[in-house]
């Protein structure tokens, strides 16, 4: 069987009408600009199709600067002539779009007997993390791995979310260029070719430095073996799997699945989608999505270490061609999955609503800092409260509820955040801006002081219990008011 990625249809799409639609390689850049965005089954299959999209028209285009990248908007679509040469070139270098190609499936590893074993075929289910598998958490899917049977298009989608949210493994899996997956940061256009567009990096001109991706690449994929550097469109899709696709009368059921290559040099790899942040030696390190903290509170790193370059390349970019353009909104995509060890706990999922006046201006950026550093602080002094209103032991009685209330009070503050932000953006001078604090601390006192005391009527009937809450309520208004009370 022969599944070519450039006339099959298998990456889901919305319309800007909001039809779905499913389309090939060569329809999508073609249309691009009548599309709304990719729509994948899960934030992490969504973000690995544009990645590659992305990575695939960076080594067509080649934008050397943020400029460059801002031409290409300008002409509304994507110049199909550059394409299908560049495509004809990878044909002349005995490159096959065809994922079940004998010799050389399109993003898989080149078939080697002495590699790929039968001891080394898994059942299709290992690329789902979605799926039952071995030990993996089971999100949404509850069949046995081993009833599990993927149509082409599918079974590559997964394939390629498998390479880009893989975790190190006992076994000798390595994980891929950034570690643990980290949250990755997209800008967001007003169609599919706009957001395709920024998602781009530049390419560094020199050939060396910039390298070639995965299809074009003779670098073999040894399991286990190190790599301590790899080069720009290389490492967007650095094969940390060895995995080639199974055809079984034109399903897939079972593939190739073992350790691919193992990337050491995470110091050295700069990802264009990735936010970072210093850690305590001066190192900066790649933010982590987590269940505790919902996406919209990394505003605060990406505002506080702006300067040092921790922000996204891709979103400086965005936030150069929107100043450029005279425009101000900066919607931002993200896209994560929560993990401990090799077990995948949670996706995530989100907007951010940044504004080019509070990025480039160095004091909106520090009360932003500010805005959200208040509601962290007193959504930790919530928390302790909470817990201890609601149990007076060591019991987990309630964490639940706890948990819930507290991602009630960080929605609130989400929602009220940006309106302060809209109000700040325009901020001419130092009185405005100390009434827009002094309103947001007003907020938070009364949305903590809330949840506190609808906690409080929910859990506490007993004498001891409310004698209880009102010891730790005295805690709780004493804790707020310094923080609230502190000079910023």
């Amino acid at each position: 069987m022969k599944f070519d990625v450039r006339t099959e249809a298998w990456i889901p799409v919305r319309t800007v009408k909001g039809e779905e639609k499913m389309v090939g390689l060569l329809e999508l850049f073609q249309e691009a600009h009548c599309f709304q965005d990719i729509d994948g089954d899960t934030p992490m299959e969504t973000y690995s199709l544009y990645r590659f999209l992305a990575t695939f028209l960076m080594t067509v285009f080649r934008p050397e600067t943020w400029e460059d990248k801002n031409e290409l908007l300008s002409a509304g679509c994507f110049d199909m002539e550059k394409i299908k040469a560049y495509i004809g070139r990878c044909e002349n270098k005995g490159i096959s779009f065809d994922i079940f190609d004998v010799k050389r499936p399109f993003m898989q590893a080149v078939p080697d007997e002495s590699l790929d074993t039968e001891k080394k075929i898994k059942y299709v289910a290992v690329l789902d993390s979605t799926r039952a598998s071995g030990h993996n958490a089971i999100h949404f899917d509850h069949n046995l791995e081993n009833t599990v049977w993927l149509g082409p298009a599918e079974a590559f989608r997964e394939m390629l979310t498998a390479q880009i949210f893989c975790t190190a493994m006992t076994g000798g899996y390595p994980s891929n260029v950034n570690g643990v997956p980290p949250l990755f940061f997209l800008p967001q256009g007003n169609n599919l070719f706009e957001t395709l567009v920024l998602a781009m990096s530049e390419v560094d001109e020199d050939e060396k430095i910039a390298g070639l991706p995965l299809w074009e690449s003779n670098f073999e994929i040894v399991p286990q073996q190190e790599v301590t550097k790899t080069t720009q469109l290389y490492g967007m899709f650095f094969p940390s799997r060895r995995i080639r696709l199974i055809e079984q009368d034109g399903l897939v059921q079972q593939v190739y699945y073992q350790p691919g290559l193992h990337f050491t040099g995470f110091a050295a790899w700069n990802d264009p989608h990735v936010a970072y942040r210093p850690g305590k030696d001066n190192t900066f390190f790649s933010i982590k999505p987590s269940t505790d903290k919902e996406p919209w509170r990394n505003i605060k790193s990406i505002s506080e270490y702006y300067d040092s370059g921790s922000i996204p390349k891709v979103v400086d970019d965005f936030y150069k061609i929107r100043k450029e353009c005279g425009f101000s909104s900066m919607p931002v995509q993200i896209f994560g999955v929560v993990t401990s060890n090799a077990a995948y706990l949670d996706t995530q999922g989100g907007l951010l609503r940044l504004d080019a006046r509070i990025l480039g201006d160095e004091k909106r950026r520090a009360y932003a800092v500010t805005y959200i550093d208040m509601a962290e602080k007193v959504g930790y002094v919530l928390a302790k409260t909470l817990n201890k209103v609601i149990s007076p032991d060591k019991s987990k009685r309630g964490n639940g509820d706890v948990s819930q209330y507290l991602h009630q009070y960080y929605m609130g503050c989400e929602n009220n955040f940006y309106k302060v932000l809209q109000d700040l953006a325009v901020c001419d001078n130092l009185e405005k801006e100390n009434e827009l604090l002094a309103e947001w601390r007003s907020f938070l006192q009364e949305t903590a002081v809330n949840i506190v005391q609808e906690f409080e009527m929910r859990y506490c009937f007993q004498a001891a219990d409310l004698i209880r809450a009102q010891q730790e309520k005295k805690f709780f208004f004493t804790s707020i008011k310094k923080i609230l009370g502190e000079e910023r």
